[in-house]
C-alpha cells in the first residue's frame, strides 16, 4: 500500500529531467541552463589573491597593519590599566605589538640596506659619468 506522498514523489522521479537534457529535442524550450563555474573560479581567485597579498607582504606593510590592529585593540580595552593587564585579551595585544615592533625593525634594515645599495649605485654612476 502506497502512501499519496510515495506516489507523487515516484511520478516527479519518473518525470524528473536535467536542465539540459531534451533542451533540443523539445525545440530549445527547456529550462535555461546557468553554469556557477564562472562564479566559483571567481571566487577561488579572491581566495587565492588574498592569501598571495598576505603571504608576499613587504615588512613595511605588516609593520603599519599590524600597528593599526594594536591600535583598534587597545581602543577597545576599558581604560582600566590594573584591570585589563590580567587579561587575555590585554596580553594577545601585547604580543601583537611585540610582532608589530619587530615588523618595523625588519622594515627599517630593509630601507636602510636599499637605501645604501642605492648610494653604492649613484656613487658608482657619478664616478662613470663623470
Amino acid at each position: 500500500m502506497s502512501s499519496p506522498f510515495q506516489k507523487a514523489f515516484t511520478e516527479k522521479k519518473i518525470k524528473a529531467t536535467s536542465p539540459v537534457l531534451n533542451s533540443y529535442e523539445r525545440g530549445g524550450v527547456g529550462d535555461i541552463y546557468v553554469s556557477n563555474v564562472a562564479s566559483i573560479q571567481k571566487a577561488v581567485g579572491s581566495v587565492q589573491n588574498a592569501i598571495n597579498s598576505y603571504i608576499n607582504e613587504d615588512s613595511q606593510h605588516k609593520a603599519d597593519r599590524l600597528a593599526d590592529r594594536v591600535t583598534r585593540r587597545k581602543d577597545r580595552f576599558s581604560h582600566k590599566d590594573e584591570e585589563d593587564k590580567g587579561t587575555r585579551y590585554y596580553s594577545v595585544t601585547s604580543d601583537i605589538a611585540g610582532r608589530a615592533a619587530d615588523a618595523q625593525i625588519e622594515a627599517d634594515k630593509k630601507a636602510t640596506k636599499k637605501q645604501t645599495m642605492l648610494e653604492k649605485a649613484l656613487a658608482k654612476y657619478k664616478k662613470i659619468n663623470g
